[in-house]
C-alpha cells in the first residue's frame, strides 16, 4: 500500500485498514480518508 496520507498518521490509516478489512473480510488494497469539517468542529467543542 502506497504511503500517500498526507497530514494522517499511519497509526490512524492502520486503524482504519484493519476495521475496514474486518468489517468487509476482503483485503483492502487502498484506503482515501478525507478530511472532514465537521468532525474537526465537533473535536473542538
Amino acid at each position: 500500500m502506497s504511503k500517500n496520507n498526507g497530514a494522517v498518521s499511519e497509526e490512524i490509516v492502520a486503524a482504519i485498514t484493519a476495521a475496514v478489512e474486518s468489517m468487509t473480510g476482503k483485503k483492502v488494497k487502498a484506503v482515501r480518508i478525507k478530511r472532514s469539517d465537521a468532525w474537526a468542529m465537533a473535536a473542538r467543542a
